[in-house]
């Protein structure tokens, strides 16, 4: 339900608001330049900045630029232009990993493929 771009951005932000660990960044494998534009996009959208010296390209060089309750999903999504994938049912591994969350986002991932249902191809 989430793309792996945007669990590559929570894992990021997590590790940034965690002061600076990467253990959560490091399981995504994100290539460098991946990386560059992840950091660039989630400093753009003002949802992290980069501490007073730090080199752009390395994740221990920003700061969170907002308190972690003030960041929502939907503010995840706009920063990387990604969307929910909503293709396939809510999976049994989703919800083990994102607990709290993964029940409302199931139930968004529910709602939305019963309207996507509804919309025949005539429609269109």
């Amino acid at each position: 339900m989430i793309t792996p771009k945007n669990q590559a951005a929570i894992a990021v932000l997590n590790d940034i608001y965690a002061g600076g660990d990467t253990a959560r960044t490091d399981a995504c494998r994100l290539t460098e330049q991946d990386m560059d534009t992840l950091l660039s996009k989630l400093s753009s959208a003002g949802l992290i900045k980069l501490s007073g010296k730090g080199d752009p390209r390395d994740i221990q060089s920003y700061i969170p630029a907002r308190n972690s309750s003030d960041v929502s999903l939907l503010d995840i999504l706009e920063a990387t232009g990604e969307h929910l994938n909503c293709n396939h049912p809510t999976t049994e591994e989703f919800y083990l990993r994102y607990g709290r969350a993964a029940q409302k986002l199931g139930i968004v991932n529910y709602i939305t493929r019963e309207y996507l249902h509804g919309i025949k191809l005539f429609e269109l």
